[in-house]
């Protein structure tokens, strides 16, 4: 009985260390008119974010809109880890609206031609996938291009896959991806990606 106790108390202690070691993770927006000015508060933000513990900028996605200057908009979503302390401190009474980031889902649609002459429309693949960290759903789309998006589709997913092969290969594929706060409904959306064969499209999102 008594070691039964102990052990109680030591996987106690351990969970709590092991939460206390964990990284969290939240999200800032930054606004403004000029790219350069937002690229410059990012990299100050990055440099803050690096004194903390488990501090890190996963990634930023940029939306640009309007063309005259009085018109232009640039809304600029960071994500980050950190210590929940720092975080916090950020997050009530720092100069960014954001928020935690917890559980995640992403949305993944993969959408190619039946044929060259588009008469016969278009193959259409969607599912999600849920993170319990958001730092590996960032992951599924950090440093990847179209090709490596389908190469992974294949991976994971190679029935479906070759739905899409017409005649052996792919025509005319497009990748898009919505990242989603912990369920995929439009108001949870966080932003979007659209993947094709020689462009990425940073997709607006709910800010």
């Amino acid at each position: 009985m008594k070691q039964f106790k102990l052990f109680i108390v030591l996987f106690v202690l351990v969970t709590f260390a092991v939460a206390a070691n964990a990284a969290t993770y939240g999200y800032v927006v930054v606004r403004g008119k000029n790219a350069e000015q937002i690229e410059r508060e990012i990299s100050t933000f990055e440099r803050l974010v690096k004194t903390w513990k488990n501090g890190e900028v996963l990634y930023t996605h940029t939306v640009k809109s309007g063309f005259a200057f009085m018109f232009k908009k640039v809304v600029s979503t960071v994500f980050f880890s950190g210590d929940q302390k720092s975080i916090s401190a950020l997050l009530t009474s720092g100069p960014y609206e954001g928020d935690y980031v917890r559980d995640v889902v992403v949305r993944f649609t993969f959408s190619s031609l039946k044929s060259e002459d588009n008469y016969e429309g278009e193959i259409v693949t969607t599912f999600t996938r849920k993170y319990t960290n958001v730092k590996k759903a960032i992951e599924e789309i950090k440093g990847k291009d179209c090709a490596s998006m389908w190469k992974s589709f294949e991976d994971s997913r190679a029935r479906d896959y070759k739905k899409h092969l017409a005649k052996g290969r792919l025509i005319s594929p497009t990748a898009s991806v919505v990242f989603y706060s912990v369920q995929p409904i439009e108001e949870n959306r966080m932003f979007g990606l659209t993947f094709e064969e020689k462009k990425i499209t940073s997709r607006s999102d709910k800010y």
